[in-house]
């Protein structure tokens, strides 16, 4: 399920703000310096509104190569399948170049019989109890751990001018944000399990970071960190409650009541 563009996911009549609207919408209360520095770059950058643009449709391709590699499925017919100029635009057969090896490893720790297990889970919505929900990239197993992973591309190298200069890995400060999406979807998925709609706990989180230059990138949140990005992501819910003035799970007819007031 795609993520929903009013913000908002609605489970049994009931709205469930989203995670990324939730992140969003405190980010220059938690992240005043991130907020500047994108202001910054947008001054410095003509070419930014194309630049966003752009690094949203590679990511959609990417993540729709990588789903159907996973499943075992053709692109063909995928709402995010790629032209053939989209593949020499966004340059994606080098990043499918340097995936492709990750993704057996993951095909690997996640088969048996010649059967993805059952609890191999892409794109699945999470709805917490509390009031969020999301759409988790990826649940699987990874190095003995179920996991909540997420898939990041950054830019290709040979959209800059200096493309050696280009060839850099991106710090792991870079994701933080994306850290306490992962403790978002961690808790809602966990909480789950413990009111027994699901059956594996999650201890450990991925950001997963390709290039068109080198191989993947892996930021791994052992049990540790993920709590730590759990506790990080409840803050910024409580703020953003406390900043719309409501609590979630709300009724749809509230909604639309405010909105027609």
């Amino acid at each position: 399920m795609a993520h929903p563009t009013s913000g908002f996911y609605i489970q049994d009549k009931q709205e469930y703000v989203s995670v990324s609207t939730i992140l969003g919408a405190t980010s220059d209360m938690f992240e005043p310096e991130k907020a500047k520095g994108l202001q910054f770059w947008r001054r410095q950058e003509p070419d930014w509104e194309q630049i966003v643009q752009d690094a949203q449709r590679r990511g959609k391709i990417i993540h729709a190569e990588i789903e159907c590699n996973l499943l075992g499925i053709s692109t063909a017919g995928h709402e995010d399948e790629a032209t053939y100029q989209d593949i020499i635009t966004y340059n994606i057969h080098e990043y499918l170049h340097f995936i492709a090896p990750l993704l057996e490893l993951i095909k690997e720790q996640n088969t048996k019989d010649g059967k993805l297990l059952d609890d191999f889970c892409l794109e699945g919505v999470l709805f917490c109890p509390q009031g969020f929900a999301g759409t988790a990239d990826a649940r699987f197993w990874w190095d003995g751990k179920y996991t909540i992973w997420d898939w990041k591309t950054v830019r290709s190298y040979k959209e800059y001018k200096d493309q050696e200069k280009a060839k850099r890995p991106k710090p792991r400060s870079k994701y933080n944000t994306a850290f306490l999406q992962l403790g978002a979807y961690a808790l809602a998925h966990n909480i789950g399990v413990k009111m027994g709609w699901l059956d594996t706990l999650i201890t450990q989180g991925v950001i997963c970071v390709g290039y068109d230059w080198r191989e993947p990138q892996l930021h791994v949140l052992d049990s540790g960190k993920l709590k730590k990005a759990v506790f990080g992501f409840i803050e910024r819910f409580e703020a953003y409650c406390e900043l719309v003035g409501t609590t979630f799970p709300r009724p749809i007819l509230e909604m639309k009541e405010e909105t027609s007031s």
